[in-house]
């Protein structure tokens, strides 16, 4: 097997690690709630705080990417993956397993943007659209593995064990990265650029905390849009300073400017909110509303992880032979009916 496959290979299992961990853990509420006489809204930041500074280090973690060694961010985020998981695992309070979840959010930060920065570095003379397509299929398999694997541990053992299977798995892609990835160059990182993707970043986890907040906190809901607005204000403003004195602090003046990244974005952005707002309802959904057991979710979330598996690589392939947004756009088509379809079939049984 070549040094690029194998390369390819160990980003892949981290980026696993980074998407299942999505899934995995609100289907462990009810024995966090059990083993820590905690409230569902308290037991529920176990994987707030993951997201959270998830989202929150994607920014910076990109910038730190293109200034310094990506291979050396690579297994760093690695690293903070199994130690997060680790702390999570061993949490003898609720307190100590959200902190090793955050942890785990910040590697998970630090790790993907190299991840998809490394995909155009070893497959820059060919290849690049199929091994796009089968990191997208590693991702639809991980977040549809997610409740299988939580299913499994809590049929068989206990909940840490959700966090601990992190840890091989974590450690066997840095092994692989540490190997076969080459290293990089990066153009170094003024303080002014630490400073304002810092802030950028903060303004951005303010915004999805204050959301996280807006269903808790009833009593204080002024306060929680007060913090809210903060954060918005924040965000619109340093995105403004970026683009009005072309700083190119977080991304060169030309890109800001080119339409179609700035859709990708948005259908990228739109596809993780689709996706991950389909994987947890349903789990929920068939468990609880419409009393299947943890074997029928299996099957389900096994399927639609198969799924992923066989299209994901394939359109991958064809990107590389035709315009990536038909591709695009019968993806998208195909995500919207299969949820049009699931909710009518879903809401007839219910009905019945």
């Amino acid at each position: 097997m070549s040094q690029n496959k194998m390369a390819f290979g160990g980003l892949c299992l981290g980026f696993f690690i980074v998407m299942m961990d999505t899934t995995t853990v609100p289907l462990i509420y009810t024995s966090l709630i059990k083993d820590f006489g905690v409230t569902p809204a308290m037991a529920a930041w176990v994987n707030n705080s993951y997201l959270i500074s998830y989202a929150a280090f994607l920014l910076l973690g990109g910038r730190l990417g293109d200034a310094y060694n990506r291979k050396l961010l690579v297994s760093s985020a690695l690293l903070l993956l199994s130690f997060g998981a680790l702390l999570s695992g061993y949490g003898e309070t609720l307190n100590q397993v959200i902190i090793g979840r955050a942890i785990m959010g910040v590697g998970a930060g630090l790790l993907t943007p190299q991840s998809m920065a490394f995909i155009s570095i070893i497959f820059a003379e060919g290849g690049r659209g199929k091994a796009f397509g089968i990191w997208g299929a590693v991702a639809g398999i991980a977040t549809a593995t997610g409740p299988v694997v939580t299913q499994f541990f809590l049929q068989v053992s206990d909940w840490r064990w959700v966090m601990w299977i992190n840890i091989p798995v974590a450690m066997i892609g840095l092994l692989v990265t540490s190997i076969y990835l080459p290293k990089t160059q990066g153009n170094g990182l003024k303080l002014k650029e630490l400073v304002f993707n810092g802030l950028f970043s903060f303004s951005i986890a303010i915004v999805i905390l204050s959301l996280q907040l807006i269903h808790e906190s009833a009593e204080n809901i002024y306060k929680v849009l007060a913090f809210l607005a903060l954060g918005i204000l924040g965000t619109f403003w340093l995105l403004r300073h970026e683009i009005s004195h072309r700083s190119a602090y977080v991304l060169p003046f030309e890109i800001w400017k080119d339409i179609k990244f700035m859709r990708t974005c948005l259908i990228s952005g739109l596809l993780g909110l689709g996706l991950t707002s389909l994987y947890l309802p349903l789990a929920y959904l068939i468990e609880i509303r419409m009393n299947f057991g943890p074997v029928f979710i299996s099957i389900i979330m096994v399927t639609i992880a198969l799924a992923n598996a066989v299209v994901g690589p394939v359109a991958g392939s064809l990107s590389d032979k035709t315009e990536p947004e038909v591709i695009i756009r019968y993806g998208l088509l195909s995500l919207a009916f299969s949820a049009l379809l699931l909710g009518g079939l879903v809401s007839r049984w219910l009905a019945d």
